[in-house]
């Protein structure tokens, strides 16, 4: 390898995967080298030098169509999401922004709920009102607390696609007010296809997001519709508790979602399409939980 930035993912069966590392058109398996992409690597102040000094030529690599590709790090330890961080939704809603005291809303989806970009959308049992959110996801590199804006960058390893999926009904009918159940249904986090290192991004702030449903074009906006840039998200979240290597923040939806298209749901045989620039894309299908098969 000769330069810095690199795309890394999982590959392989569900709860099987290896770590790998995308290039061109091809997926490098670096099991040989690294037991998987998780906290502890992510964490690794030298795996930048690592990375550098792979024998690729001695490697065993795929064409990226040919494998399924996981959850691209393993054993995230909190996954967190803001809410109202679009200045266009948080308008939608009748909120006035005013950015110097604007706090987005915080909460946390369960980490059981992440999944590979191809893998299916679950329609369970219990589904009323499935529901997209298109996001681009900042995933951590080093730990900190009380993290200056400043210093920020310094603390991010890398970006991602991320949808976050939601049961609107359970979100906001079930009459507690609570959002975590209604984000938290497995499947609901897709996360990748891949992680794209800070150094590739020039400006993460400036990056295009599309998301279709069944080919039609449902969501588009870019990242500086934002209120909290993810600078400033990394250190607003670090003053309420510790940042970790592997945390990912989603960093908010703008309009664009079921309810501002008639109430459209999603539905089994439905699928969503996500893509962010320069960090790949996602491709879904929607299958109830009953018919999604082995290995799913």
């Amino acid at each position: 390898m000769t330069s810095r930035p690199v795309k890394l993912c999982r590959f392989g069966r569900p709860g099987r995967e290896k770590p790998g590392i995308w290039l061109g058109d091809e997926i490098y398996d670096l099991s040989t080298h690294f037991p998987d992409w998780s906290p502890a690597s992510l964490g690794d102040g030298r795996l930048f030098d690592r990375l550098a000094q792979l024998p690729l030529a001695q490697l065993d690599s795929f064409p990226a169509d040919s494998v399924r590709l996981g959850c691209p790090v393993a054993g995230v330890g909190k996954l967190v999401c803001l809410g109202y961080n679009s200045r266009r939704h948080a308008e939608q809603f009748g909120l006035t922004i005013v950015e110097a005291t604007h706090k987005p809303h915080v909460f946390l989806k369960a980490t059981s709920a992440l999944c590979g970009a191809g893998d299916p959308i679950i329609y369970t049992r219990l589904t009323g009102k499935l529901d997209w959110e298109g996001e681009l996801a900042v995933i951590i590199g080093r730990r900190g607390k009380y993290i200056d804006p400043a210093e920020s960058a310094g603390h991010i390893f890398g970006y991602a696609c991320f949808n976050d999926l939601s049961d609107r009904y359970w979100q906001f009918e079930a009459g507690d007010g609570q959002y975590a159940r209604g984000k938290s249904f497995d499947s609901f986090a897709p996360l990748g296809p891949v992680i794209v290192t800070a150094d590739e991004i020039d400006d993460p702030g400036r990056l295009s997001v599309r998301l279709w449903v069944n080919g039609q074009l449902r969501q588009a906006f870019s990242t500086a519709d934002y209120i909290y840039s993810p600078f400033r998200a990394v250190s607003f979240l670090s003053q309420f508790f510790t940042l970790e290597p592997g945390d990912v923040i989603a960093m908010g939806s703008p309009p664009g979602n079921a309810a501002a298209w008639g109430n459209a749901w999603l539905r089994p045989g439905d699928i969503v399409e996500l893509t962010i620039d320069g960090l790949g894309r996602q491709r879904q299908l929607v299958v109830h939980e009953d018919e999604r098969g082995a290995g799913a």
